[in-house]
């Protein structure tokens, strides 16, 4: 039964692959090397811990209260918990791929 599961979800991986041209490729980001993966991602936790600091910082002056730590409290509304999550995942994800190019693109010179 296992053999019968996986089986029609590896023919499918397959034929997405072949229409797409991904998972031609053996490596996860081919060109890039190890060192340079280290730099972009010390870089990327930096910026992570940077970003939540100076959002955590405007949400306080902006709403009066530090924002939510657990958004899935019953304490915290829903609007809350929602803006909360929107705002923090869109500003450190940017920032975060921003800190990763910024960081390869100055290992690369």
């Amino acid at each position: 039964m296992h053999d019968t599961i996986h089986q029609p979800l590896e023919d499918l991986r397959d034929k997405f692959g072949q229409a797409t041209g991904l998972g031609d490729t053996p490596e996860r980001n081919p060109g890039i090397t190890k060192s340079e993966a280290v730099v972009a991602f010390a870089a990327a936790t930096a910026s992570t811990f940077v970003m939540r600091e100076a959002l955590e910082a405007v949400w306080r002056k902006s709403v009066g209260q530090p924002p939510p730590k657990n958004p899935a409290s019953h304490t915290v509304s829903w609007k809350e918990a929602l803006l909360w999550g929107a705002l923090s995942g869109a500003v450190i994800g940017a920032a975060r791929i921003a800190s990763r190019r910024t960081a390869s693109g100055v290992y690369r010179r």
